[in-house]
């Protein structure tokens, strides 16, 4: 990885791990619950040097899966979406590698973004209702899949 991905990757783990996340790839990072699969997954732009940071929650009632991809999961936002004004753009900078920026300026506003719109929301995922709840603060940010809104088991 470049020094700037390595950045990226270094403060959305440090995040990840105050709230029981693991590592796969350096690029996806997981916690399971008895209802629930929650993610943070870092994409990189295919147009630039651009990074965003990807939340999402899967409902384990829809299938086995131990890995979900994110854009696969029912509940889904950009971590950065959340943020207002200043905050947002600061965010969005600090992953943007062509933007000019010292690097423990970079790894701490990552980091910050990470941990209070990814991590800490996520870490409220335990159940199906909690995240749907999480879903509905954020509002109009948050895609939420329709048949995550449907209330009977699939068998």
């Amino acid at each position: 990885m470049s020094d700037g991905r390595d950045i990226i990757a270094q403060a959305v783990a440090e995040a990840a791990s105050r709230y029981g996340f693991r590592g796969v790839r350096a690029t996806n990072f997981y916690r399971e619950w008895p209802e629930t699969i929650c993610l943070v997954n870092i994409q990189r732009s295919a147009w630039g040097p651009q990074f965003y940071l990807n939340a999402a929650v899967w409902f384990r009632r829809f299938g086995p899966e131990r890995r979900p991809k994110e854009y696969k999961c029912q509940i889904r936002w950009r971590i950065g979406s959340p943020m207002e004004g200043d905050q947002s753009k600061a965010f969005t900078q600090a992953l943007d590698l062509e933007h000019p920026l010292a690097a423990d300026s970079r790894h701490s506003l990552i980091e910050a973004g990470a941990d209070g719109y990814g991590f800490a929301l996520l870490s409220r995922c335990e159940t199906e209702q909690e995240a749907l709840r999480v879903a509905d603060e954020a509002g109009p940010l948050v895609a939420v899949a329709l048949k995550a809104r449907m209330q009977e088991k699939v068998n």
